[in-house]
């Protein structure tokens, strides 16, 4: 089981994978917090990691259209 930064980056096979990972996270960090700190290679290795999952389904809507609904799920929680 993937449980932190350090861990993701192990099981990443692709290595230019590996490089958007780590290049883009502590950027997407620091965009969305509202503390805009540096984040240094310690802590980001030792973050905790919530991984989403999410799938596209086509469903059919109440008066027959068809739509696409995103179902989502994380380690802790099940498909919604």
């Amino acid at each position: 089981m993937i449980k932190d930064f350090t861990a993701l980056l192990d099981n990443t096979q692709d290595a230019m994978h590996r490089v958007a990972i780590y290049s883009g996270t502590p950027k997407f960090i620091k965009h969305k917090s509202h503390n805009k700190t540096y984040i240094s290679d310690e802590q980001l290795h030792a973050m905790e990691l919530c991984i989403y999952h999410g799938i596209k389904v086509q469903v059919e809507g109440l008066d027959g259209e068809h739509i696409s609904q995103m179902c989502q799920c994380t380690g802790s929680q099940s498909w919604r």
